[in-house]
């Protein structure tokens, strides 16, 4: 899924703004976050403008 910043947050007040189920995945590290084609903190500043693209973590075994 790839979106778009429409205000200033953090990266993890962005995730929980698209519901709860998203931020629990990216709690239990069930899904990565790339930020402008960038692994991040949590607490990373992002700015309007900003591209975010979710992506599940598959794992073989």
């Amino acid at each position: 899924m790839k979106l778009k910043v429409e205000s200033a947050s953090t990266l993890r007040e962005f995730i929980s703004s698209l519901g709860e189920d998203t931020l629990y995945a990216f709690d239990r590290r069930v899904v990565g976050v790339a930020v402008n084609n960038k692994k991040l903190w949590d607490s990373a500043k992002l700015k309007p403008g900003d591209t975010v693209v979710i992506f599940p973590i598959i794992v073989g075994g």
